[in-house]
C-alpha cells in the first residue's frame, strides 16, 4: 500500500506541473497577441508634441540668477599730485607728493534689475529682451604697481603719514572718472548683449531682439493640436 501511495503522489505532482506549464504558456501567448493592440490604442491617445515656449517668468528668474554680469574691465594709470601749505612762507611748512595710481575698473550689467515685462516671448523661435544699462561695479587699486614717484617736505615740517592714504582714496575716484570718460560702459553693454544672445539661443530661441525699453506685451503663443491627437498636461 505504501508503494501505491508514493506512486499516486508522484502522479499528482506531475499533473500539477503540467497544468502550471500550460497556463504560463497560454498567458505569454495572450500577452504577445494583446501587445500590438495596446500599442495601437496608445498611438491614438498619445499626447502631441507641441512646440515648447519657455515661460518668460522662468527666463527672468534664470537671468536674475546670473546676478551681476561682469562684461568688461579696463586697466588705468592716473598721476595725482597732492600739496598742502605750499603758499605759506615759501613752503617751509608745506609738503607735496606725486603719486602714480594703477588700477582696474570692472563694469557690467546688473541682471537682478530685470523685471518680468523685460522679456517677452513672441513665438517658439523669437524673444524680445530689454537689458539694464551697463554700470561700473567696482574699482580695484593695484597696490603693487601704484607708487609714490616724488615727495618733498618743507624745511620746518615732517612728512604727514596720512597724506598717502588720502591720495590713495582719491585715486579710486579718479580711476572711476577716467573709466566713465572712456568707452568702457559702451563695451560692457555690447558684451552683455552678445552674452545674453548666446544664453537665450542655448534655450532654443533662434532670434533674440533687444529693445531700449520694455518690449510690448505679446499674446501667448498657442500651437494648433493635430486632428486625432490630444495634449495631456504634465504636472509640475
Amino acid at each position: 500500500m505504501r508503494k501505491v501511495a508514493y506512486f499516486l503522489l508522484i502522479v499528482v505532482f506531475a499533473g500539477c506541473a503540467l497544468v502550471t506549464f500550460t497556463l504560463v504558456r497560454a498567458i505569454n501567448n495572450a500577452q504577445n497577441t494583446v501587445a500590438p493592440v495596446g500599442d495601437f490604442v496608445r498611438e491614438l491617445v498619445i499626447p502631441a508634441t507641441p512646440a515648447v515656449v519657455p515661460d518668460p517668468v522662468t527666463i527672468v528668474r534664470e537671468v536674475q540668477d546670473l546676478a551681476r554680469l561682469e562684461t568688461a574691465s579696463y586697466s588705468f594709470e592716473k598721476v595725482l599730485r597732492a600739496e598742502r601749505e605750499q603758499d605759506l612762507l615759501w613752503g617751509v611748512f608745506g609738503e607735496s607728493m606725486l603719486f602714480v595710481a594703477h588700477g582696474e575698473v570692472v563694469a557690467g550689467v546688473d541682471l537682478d534689475k530685470m523685471q518680468e515685462e523685460d522679456v517677452q516671448v513672441v513665438d517658439p523661435d523669437t524673444v524680445m529682451v530689454n537689458l539694464p544699462e551697463a554700470e561700473i561695479f567696482y574699482v580695484v587699486l593695484d597696490n603693487q604697481d601704484s607708487y609714490v614717484a616724488d615727495r618733498d617736505t618743507g624745511l620746518l615740517t615732517r612728512a604727514d603719514p596720512q597724506l598717502e592714504t588720502i591720495v590713495r582714496r582719491r585715486a579710486d575716484d579718479e580711476l572711476r572718472r577716467a573709466a566713465e570718460e572712456s568707452d568702457l560702459l559702451q563695451r560692457a553693454n555690447e558684451n552683455a548683449t552678445d552674452y545674453m544672445r548666446d544664453f537665450l539661443q542655448s534655450l532654443g530661441f533662434e532670434e533674440v531682439i533687444f529693445t531700449d525699453a520694455p518690449p510690448p506685451e505679446q499674446t501667448p503663443y498657442e500651437q494648433e493640436v493635430p486632428k486625432g491627437y490630444q495634449v495631456t498636461p504634465v504636472a509640475p
